[in-house]
């Protein structure tokens, strides 16, 4: 195509966006124009609109449907979060919220792996509780867990086999992606760790809302219990 075509084809293009009602007066010139399709033969401008309509129609219907499927998974990931925070706030011991906390992610929240570590060596753990909660300080931790702590944000997303060995010393091997939230509540009171089997269950890209508030209400409520369990064991002595 020679330049004064390209010239005359910019000028026409230009004055027809001027009069947007051009071909509203002259319909029949709609059908004569041919646009080609690589899908199939020529189809006329007017059944190429109706094509692209269509297809933004089923677009705007996917994303549609995309965000219907989140907003029902958020709301089962509330109600079953609020559940659990009912079922914390009522524990008495540190045993029973350990249990509650655990079973709860478990059964309801499908974690492959549970991880607590609590920072009170004092604290004495007997039975199936070993499993999943341990006591030591928070200096003993690795660090590189350390530093994933200090922003004092949940984290989800793929952690480094030294790391998995340190939460998750009996499945380490078969955790592939976990989230884990610093509990922090008038100091460090210690981490908790989920662990999914799936790569893709934790991605560093999903949202840390519920497990951030899961998180808070542990931290507050394994103060309250640990400070009266300290005075419990005192009197015992």
């Amino acid at each position: 195509m020679s330049e004064d075509s390209n010239i005359k084809a910019d000028q026409v293009a230009a004055w027809l966006r001027d009069h947007i009602d051009f071909f509203q007066k002259r319909p029949e010139l709609l059908e004569l124009i041919r646009l080609p399709d690589p899908r199939g033969p020529a189809v006329s401008l007017l059944e190429r609109q109706a094509q692209i309509l269509r297809e933004r129609n089923e677009e705007l219907r996917n994303r549609l449907n995309n965000l219907i499927d989140v907003a029902r998974e958020n709301d089962s990931l509330f109600e079953k979060t609020r559940k659990l925070t009912l079922a914390l706030v009522e524990q008495r011991t540190p045993e029973t919220l350990f249990r509650t906390l655990i079973d709860s992610l478990h059964k309801s929240f499908g974690s492959d792996a549970v991880a607590l570590i609590v920072y009170d060596r004092d604290l004495n753990l007997s039975g199936e509780l070993r499993k999943n909660v341990r006591c030591h300080a928070y200096a003993d931790l690795p660090e590189a867990l350390q530093s994933m702590l200090r922003s004092g944000n949940a984290f989800c997303g793929v952690l480094r086999p030294a790391e998995l060995e340190q939460l998750f010393p009996e499945d380490a091997d078969d955790v592939k992606s976990a989230a884990m939230v610093p509990l922090d509540f008038n100091g460090k009171q210690g981490l908790l760790a989920i662990g999914s089997f799936n790569a893709q269950h934790f991605r560093s890209s999903m949202g840390t809302l519920f497990v951030s508030h899961i998180g808070e209400v542990l931290a507050r409520r394994l103060a309250d219990l640990l400070k009266n369990h300290g005075k419990l064991e005192a009197k015992r002595a």
